[in-house]
Parts: C-alpha cells; structure tokens; sequence
C-alpha cells in the first residue's frame, strides 16, 4: 500500500509517497504428487472422514496443498531465490525418476502430535536428493534442520488432545510412486487462509 503525507512548503503542497516494504516470499522445496497419487491421497482421506468421531474438529489439508517437503527455507529475498535456482539447477537424481512409496497413515511427528500424515519411505535416492538441498540452502546462508529427516504428506490437522478418529486405516499394500521433478513453492497468508504457488520446476 502507500502511504500519502501532505506537507506545505512555501504555500505548495508536496505530497511524501512512502511504500510499504513488500514481505518477503517464504520458500519451501518440495516433491508434487502426480495425479494417480493425488487421487490415492483424496480417497485415503475420504476413508478417514469416515471413521471421524463425532464432534471432532479436523482441518484437512487442501487438495492442491498435498506435496512432501524436502526442505522449507523460509522468508527470502529475489537474489537469494535467483541463487537457489542456480543451484537447483544442478542438482541429479540416480536414475530417470524417484521411486517412493506411501508406507502408511499415522500421526506425526508422534502418537501425541496433531498432524495426521501419510508416511513416505526414504530410499536412498530421497535421502541423497535431500542431503543435497540442506547442502545447497546452507550454502546461501541459511539454518537447516539437523534432525533426522521423515518425508510425509500431510493430511489433516487438529487440536484437541483427544484422538479425532476411531481407528486409522491400514493400507493393504504400499502405494508406489515416482517423481520426475523437484518444485520450488512460495507461502503466503491470505484472508486467514495458508496459500501455496509452485513458482519455480526442475526437471531431474
């Protein structure tokens, strides 16, 4: 927005114009489902709503939201971006594509946390890709996260202490997936609401 400050100086009237600083984009890096996995994640999601206890308060991820991070940086200016697509760019994956698995549907990052997830397996190829961009995000200047790395997709939120569903689904077998590109997102707040835009795709 801008701001308009009326002075008088020497019987003229001098408007001041000041902009307001545009906030900085907060990044993250990520992997997007194609659309079979996408519609894997909407009916394991339609299965859960089922067994929701009654009264409970759930917040479900948003249907465009489903991605799984491989390395949320935060608030960064257009020449820290511009860097990080440099690298990015670089950046190679063994074989044409990444194979993953949805391994299964629990909380996270525990049984007490508020987080419902789908757990994703980490072959070496994820753990490796992974590694990469914790290398690449510190050389810009930025704190990686030193824990140990638990790729997820999350599916839903809530805040009561109390368990929101009756059971959790079990899946029969794991879904098989696979991942031909690596996103660059962009998070803003917007009318109360957490709005993701892919910004930036790099082929593997």
């Amino acid at each position: 927005f801008i701001l308009r400050n009326k002075k008088k100086l020497d019987s003229i009237e001098v408007f001041i114009i000041i902009s307001a600083a545009k906030p900085m984009s907060r990044i993250f890096i990520a992997l997007t489902p194609d659309e079979v996995l996408y519609k894997e994640i909407i009916g394991i999601k339609s299965q859960l709503k089922e067994l929701l206890l009654k009264d409970s308060v759930v917040t479900w991820t948003q249907k465009k939201h489903h991605h799984i991070t491989i390395n949320f940086v935060g608030p960064m200016e257009p020449e820290q971006i511009e860097e990080m697509y440099s690298n990015l760019g670089e950046i190679e994956v063994l074989g044409a594509a990444l194979k993953l698995e949805v391994t299964g549907i629990n909380y996270f990052p525990n049984e007490n946390s508020h987080v419902l997830v789908a757990n994703i397996s980490i072959p070496t190829q994820l753990q490796k890709l992974h590694n990469q961009v914790q290398a690449l995000v510190s050389q810009i200047g930025f704190d990686v996260d030193q824990k140990g790395y638990k790729p997820h997709i999350t599916l839903a939120r809530f805040k009561n202490k109390a368990r929101p569903f009756k059971e959790l689904i079990i899946l029969e077998k794991p879904i098989k997936t696979s991942f031909s590109y690596l996103d660059v997102y962009e998070s803003n707040f917007e009318s109360g609401k957490t709005i993701h835009k892919m910004i930036k795709r790099f082929n593997f």
